[in-house]
């Protein structure tokens, strides 16, 4: 698992359709044994905010709908967003974060 990876998730409190999540924690943070990561779900309508991010012609991302995800229920990999794309987050997730 690497950040920037879109996967599907799958908590069994959900409903049945899984849903889309973009990893957003550091590689190392992914690549231990911790049970739990950090990301966001992909969006199918633009959040229409400052802080959100447009993915693709499909989704968006608001860089204020943090969570944590548990690594348990991601199911597979579907995607990798691109550099430039990841850039845009990063800057989105400094500018709701003040960092």
């Amino acid at each position: 698992m690497r950040r920037g990876e879109v996967w599907t998730y799958h908590p069994p409190t959900q409903p049945a359709r899984p849903r889309a999540v973009l990893l957003l924690s550091s590689d190392g943070v992914n690549e231990s044994e911790r049970p739990w990561l950090l990301g966001t779900e992909l969006l199918e309508e633009d959040p229409a905010d400052i802080l959100g991010v447009a993915v693709d012609g499909r989704f968006w991302v608001s860089t204020l709908y943090l969570t944590r995800i548990y690594r348990p229920w991601l199911d597979r990999r579907i995607a990798a967003i691109d550099e430039e794309i990841q850039e845009q987050i990063d800057s989105a997730l400094r500018a709701a974060l003040d960092l």
